[in-house]
């Protein structure tokens, strides 16, 4: 049986169709960002002010701010896992070297929890606001042993963009679904 050719659902924009300066900008810098990747741009490209607008709230929330970057990586690899998105859970952001292998294996998994009290706190709150899982008073508990006020809005304008851009470049389909990515005993959105 010959294998099929994987079709997006909202195709990527070619070079020729980038016309807009801001896009291309953001494109180039995407190259070396790695998270989100330049797919991920050019299928936003088809609406350049959007893709732009994106890419700078992004840029705020990942890169920016007063929470370790780290934290915000790890974070957004476990939200990946948990909706299922592979394209998500493939990219690593270069400035978030020390997450191990085994972190990036194991933070959706059930049982594991992170040795360091604050990163354990974040991935605590991920996992509530992506999985509804009914734990906010100990959750907000937990942050606020950790974070301002401030960091725990900026931890969920994080996750929440997170999430929705998890559920976009699935439904999109920016890149075929392979297996392997995501471990299968992960926490996910779909478990009934």
């Amino acid at each position: 049986m010959a294998a099929t050719e994987h079709v997006a659902h909202v195709r990527q924009v070619r070079d020729d169709e980038v016309r807009d300066p801001e896009l291309q900008d953001v494109l180039e810098r995407a190259e070396t960002t790695k998270s989100p990747p330049p797919q991920w741009y050019r299928t936003m490209g088809h609406n350049p002010e959007v893709a732009t607008a994106f890419a700078r709230y992004w840029d705020l929330l990942h890169r920016g701010g007063t929470v370790p970057h780290e934290i915000k990586e790890l974070a957004r690899l476990q939200i990946a896992q948990m909706v299922g998105c592979e394209f998500c859970a493939r990219q690593t952001s270069p400035l978030a070297e020390s997450i191990t292998e085994e972190e990036r294996v194991s933070c959706a998994l059930p049982d594991w929890e992170h040795p360091d009290p604050k990163t354990r706190a974040a991935l605590h709150y991920a996992r509530t606001l992506t999985l509804d899982d009914g734990r906010d008073a100990e959750v907000y508990a937990e942050l606020a042993e950790h974070y301002t006020e401030a960091e725990v809005i900026e931890l969920a304008a994080f996750f929440c963009l997170t999430m929705g851009g998890n559920r976009m470049a699935k439904s999109w389909g920016i890149e075929p679904h392979e297996g392997g990515v995501i471990p299968e005993a992960a926490m996910s959105v779909h478990a009934g």
